[in-house]
């Protein structure tokens, strides 16, 4: 709880051009105990911000989503100007944001241009880190398509199996081992006929 001693410093920070707020953490997943635990280290590394002040903080025990688990902390922030705010927008995702103080923002042409190109560069980081995460997923997911292949080929060069066989011998359940089986027999890596996989000769 803020004292009114404390309210009425914060009133002078904003009159000194700060931005006071009331911002939202939320986070998402399992187990309850690690997702308490990984709020805390968050709101701890935002009071560890350059110009970012926390004047208030409420944090709020996980409860049950379907399969997850949600937590969330409310906070009282003072931000030194808008461009802070925004470098945290981006840099923490909050779930909202609330402006308290001032009601009304003032700058000029330059420094909305500046914002602007302030949100332009930072959206551009996020989109290379998006376009690099997809290009090293799918470079796992092809190594492990041809890890899965290799397996398959092996096997079959012992003897010819059936599903279920290649199935119990691989370790892969026979849902997702059928499609791999038909793409390879497609790509005329192996055959199947009769019930039975073999490796193409």
């Amino acid at each position: 709880m803020v004292s009114e001693e404390e309210k009425s410093e914060i009133k002078g920070k904003v009159a000194e051009g700060k931005i006071l707020t009331r911002v939202i953490i939320e986070i998402i997943g399992k187990p309850k105990e690690h997702i308490e635990k990984a709020l805390k280290i968050v709101v701890d590394k935002i009071k560890e911000q350059k110009d970012i002040k926390v004047v208030e903080e409420k944090l709020f025990d996980a409860e049950k989503q379907e399969e997850m688990f949600s937590t969330f902390a409310e906070l009282g922030v003072l931000f030194m100007d808008i461009e802070t705010l925004v470098g945290f927008c981006f840099d923490f995702m909050p779930s909202s944001v609330e402006i308290l103080d001032p009601e009304k923002l003032n700058f000029n042409s330059n420094e909305f241009a500046g914002l602007i190109n302030d949100l332009l560069a930072k959206l551009h980081q996020m989109t290379l880190k998006v376009v690099q995460n997809n290009i090293e997923k799918k470079s796992l997911k092809k190594n492990m398509l041809n890890m899965l292949k290799n397996t398959v080929m092996i096997l079959l060069s012992i003897k010819s199996m059936q599903l279920e066989q290649i199935s119990k011998s691989s370790g892969i359940n026979e849902k997702d081992l059928k499609p791999l089986l038909d793409s390879m027999v497609k790509e005329n890596i192996i055959n199947f006929k009769e019930g039975l996989y073999s490796l193409k000769k």
